[in-house]
């Protein structure tokens, strides 16, 4: 007992703080790098499935039918597969209640923008997505002398990425507005202005 007691007195603090230090460090490096080392991606899943630039709305989840593992089957969704590397991208949504979200991901899997729906009111979406560079997309209607038909521009950092519209599931009676709202929503190459 008395062996165990001395040994006890002899560690040294300093190393323990060390080790702990070195294990947040590790933990941190381990998060932070595992989504670079993951097989296969989301991206790497829904391209082949997905056309460019098109908003697909997808069936009710159900365990033998999910467009990505562990999608919670109280919600639908709608992607597009966006690419602005030779137009920008013209996005439309509408989050009708609370609960609706519209988030955009980069092709590695990091959320770039999210919306959400409000409880007073419908909330409307309408973004263009251009690429975060210094290509010249054709002149804009300001530019012109002429009143903009777009509300919000967004200057993504990713060239491409998905855009997920989801919709909770409310219940029966509310599935046909559900399915309306997300078959409305939008996602298309925004014409060149000459």
């Amino acid at each position: 007992m008395k062996t165990v007691l001395a040994q006890l007195r002899r560690i040294d603090v300093r190393l323990i703080i060390a080790a702990m230090f070195a294990i947040a460090v590790l933990h941190i490096a381990t998060v932070f790098t595992a989504p670079s080392l993951a097989v296969s991606s989301a991206w790497d899943r829904l391209a082949p499935a997905l056309k460019a630039n098109t908003m697909v709305v997808f069936p009710p989840v159900t365990p033998d039918a999910q467009p990505l593992p562990y999608l919670a089957p109280d919600s639908r969704i709608a992607m597009c597969l966006f690419d602005t590397r030779q137009s920008p991208v013209a996005l439309t949504a509408s989050l009708p209640a609370p609960g609706w979200t519209l988030t955009l991901y980069d092709k590695n899997g990091l959320a770039i923008y999210t919306a959400a729906g409000r409880p007073d009111r419908p909330t409307a979406v309408s973004l263009l997505l251009v690429p975060d560079d210094d290509r010249f997309m054709g002149l804009t209607p300001e530019a012109k002398g002429q009143r903009s038909p777009r509300q919000n521009q967004l200057r993504v950092q990713a060239l491409r990425g998905l855009a997920v519209l989801r919709a909770p599931d409310a219940g029966y009676a509310y599935r046909a507005r559900n399915e309306a709202e997300l078959s409305a929503a939008l996602c298309g190459m925004q014409q060149r202005i000459p």
